[in-house]
Order: structure tokens, then sequence, then C-alpha cells
């Protein structure tokens, strides 16, 4: 539940914060892996409402200018990660079937039903939708990557800027 209420906090302040410029398992089982493609790839932000509000098409490019990304990951295997402005909530996804996806974040679950090309989340009366999409560039490239393997990479970068000055300070030696 607590997730739930994050999510759509974050999309009233995402309406309010537009308003003002402008004057949110594992894998599946065999009866679902033929399903999952339905859903697996990354879903953007694109329209809904939180209360009584619109969240519109303009409204949510006002936020993306400003670096304010909302979107879904649904990866190969059942994990997911959901990017509300920056921060990053791990969980899991599993197609219920064709047109349904369950998606469980910090142990609470709720449905996400496709309807046409937008994939929509309703809660208490609320929805954000989704479409289909790619990673907006200047969001968290390591979203739903392995960290340590992000944290691997600048290690082995630091290392190697840190060998490049060794090799400098030999000569004098």
């Amino acid at each position: 539940m607590k997730l739930k209420a994050k999510i759509f906090a974050a999309a009233v302040c995402a309406v309010a914060l537009c308003v003002a410029l402008a004057g949110c398992a594992g894998g599946g089982t065999a009866g679902s892996a033929d399903n999952s493609a339905n859903f697996q790839g990354t879903w953007v932000l694109s329209g809904g409402n939180a209360d009584g509000k619109e969240l519109t098409a303009k409204s949510i490019e006002a936020m993306e200018q400003m670096g304010l990304h909302v979107y879904i990951q649904m990866n190969e295997g059942g994990s997911a990660v959901v990017s509300l402005f920056g921060s990053d909530y791990d969980g899991t996804w599993e197609a219920k079937d064709a047109t349904t996806v369950a998606l469980t974040f910090e142990g609470d679950t709720a449905d996400a039903v496709l309807e046409g090309d937008e994939l929509v989340l309703s809660v208490e009366g609320d929805s954000l939708k989704f479409k289909k999409g790619e990673l907006p560039a200047d969001a968290d490239a390591t979203a739903g990557a392995d960290a340590d393997a992000a944290a691997a990479d600048a290690d082995a970068a630091a290392a190697e800027a840190g060998q490049g000055q060794e090799q400098q300070a030999e000569p004098e030696a």
C-alpha cells in the first residue's frame, strides 16, 4: 500500500508542478510465458489522472524537460524497476493473461491492464497511463541493471586512471 501511495503522491505532485509551470515475484508461469512479450520493455508515462486532475502530454513534457521522469522497466525473467522522478524501486512483474500484468513493489501488488497501446495502472480511482518507449536519455541508465556491475565499471575506470598517474610519476623516481 505504501508504494501505491508514493506513486500517486508523486503523480499528484507532478500534476501540481505542471499546473504551476503551465499557468507516477519472479518469472512468469507457464501460462503467462507467451504473454510476457506484451509487457516486457520500458513503459514511459503518457498520461493519467490523480485527484481529479489530468496529467496531459504537455505537462509530462514540461516535467521531462526538468529531468523528472516516470517509467516502468519490465525485464526478462520477471524483474522490474519503477522510476519516479529519479527514485528507483526494484520489484517484480508477472503476466496474468494477454492484457493484464501484476506489478509488485515493496510488497504491494497492483494489476495494470493493456488498453490499446497503453498500459493503465489504476488504484483507488486514480490512474497512470504508460506507453512502450525508450529509456529517457537523461534518465538513470543503470536503472534495472546490476548495480554491482556499474560499480565494477566505475572501479575499473578509477584503477585505469590511477595507473596513468603512476606511469607519469615513474620517470621522476
